[in-house]
């Protein structure tokens, strides 16, 4: 049978010291994973970052004194950065118009349009004239459902889809802080198109822009990943393991006993997480363990929603 590697416990975003060095650190990791299967280097492209897993703080300090002697590259470890998604709390409405002017023919679009929270199972609006419905499994998960309900062909059918673009290209890169925007519904109710300055490119910028601004009113969220964890500690230091999880915000959902330890469960946002493996080591002498899986994203307290927009506008 094939020897089994212990999964990756710990991760620290990775950076080169010196931008020229960036393609050499790649390289340099792709070299060390070969040598050690239990270290793993993976670019986050969500978060734009590099992230080396390993199995403890000390084996990440060995790669990094590896990359500077053996391969001559200086980094520094970085806290990674989390995968947060956006979404709504109430419908808003909002209209955008572009319009541009430049020698022979302009740019010109006008688009209205709605947007409400995704609800698996919800009826369709009944207060608009539906005529056409999309909907769209997004690749960072949840849903965009996407509505034409334009009456009396004041927008060209052929122009929705570039409509559709402009919104997909917001929920890209959501208004509050950049993360992906998922469980939204949009309706496209009415517009204005000029014969002549009228093009794709127009409904896409109008589209983008009018899903922008009513996404800030509509009561926008920020959620973030929770994990389940399973932490397996001795019953004489639990008191402190289960103090230090609610500095965390965690959820602690129960115990058990298996022999002589306890089995801790909580639900821990993915943030509080960072070096945990170092503070549990810490906190038992070493003679914890732990294991997690993602569970879910939930919205965030009221306050980091503040200090996360408030950190995007600078």
């Amino acid at each position: 049978a094939p020897i089994e590697f212990p999964e990756p416990r710990i991760r620290s975003a990775i950076v080169a010291k010196e931008k020229k060095d960036d393609e050499k650190l790649g390289e340099a990791l792709r070299d060390m994973q070969t040598e050690d299967q239990t270290l793993k280097a993976e670019f986050a492209s969500e978060v734009k970052q590099l992230i080396l897993w390993g199995q403890g703080e000390l084996h990440l300090q060995v790669a990094r004194w590896r990359l500077e002697h053996v391969y001559g590259i200086k980094t520094e470890f970085e806290e990674p950065k989390i995968p947060y998604r956006e979404t709504i709390q109430k419908p808003a409405t909002a209209m955008y118009r572009h319009k541009k002017q430049s020698g022979g023919s302009g740019q010109f679009a006008e688009v209205h349009l709605r947007i409400e929270p995704h609800v698996e199972g919800a009826p369709d609006p009944t207060d608009l004239n539906v005529r056409g419905k999309e909907e769209i499994d997004l690749p960072w998960g949840g849903k965009l459902v996407f509505y034409n309900c334009i009456v009396g062909g004041v927008i060209d059918a052929k122009y929705l889809p570039s409509i559709q673009r402009g919104v997909m290209e917001k929920m890209q890169e959501g208004p509050m802080t950049g993360s992906h925007v998922r469980d939204v519904r949009v309706m496209v109710f009415d517009g204005k198109m000029h014969a002549v300055d009228s093009n794709d490119i127009s409904f896409k910028i109008a589209g983008a822009q009018a899903f922008k601004e009513a996404f800030k009113q509509a009561d926008p969220l920020i959620l973030e990943p929770i994990y389940e964890m399973e932490i397996m500690v001795p019953e004489e230091v639990m008191g402190e393991v289960m103090g230090d999880l609610q500095t965390r915000r965690s959820i602690i959902g129960g115990m058990e006993t298996q022999g002589r330890y306890q089995v801790i469960k909580a639900l821990t946002p993915l943030a509080e997480q960072y070096k945990y493996t170092t503070a549990l080591k810490s906190i038992t002498q070493g003679r914890a363990s732990f294991k997690r899986r993602f569970k879910e994203y939930a919205p965030v307290p009221f306050e980091v929603q503040k200090s996360l927009a408030a950190q995007h506008a600078d």
